[in-house]
């Protein structure tokens, strides 16, 4: 089986793994699977993302953290 899923990681180097959205740290397997079968653009993700406090500064992707510090 080939899954596909669509997330954003922070471009920033946090040196203690990477931040994603959605998060993976968060998920259980079954729970990343139902998110791979959403089958969402980019555009959609980024939309979430944002309201979710993530920001997009000279073409990277950050985390609320990264955002708050000024990135």
């Amino acid at each position: 089986m080939i899954c596909k899923g669509v997330f954003l990681f922070c471009d920033n180097e946090h040196g203690f793994g990477d931040v994603t959205f959605p998060s993976l740290n968060d998920m259980d397997t079954y729970a990343i699977v139902q998110e791979i079968g959403r089958e969402r653009t980019i555009g959609q993700l980024r939309k979430e993302a944002k309201q979710a406090g993530w920001g997009r500064v000279n073409g990277g992707d950050y985390c609320p953290a990264c955002m708050e510090s000024g990135v």
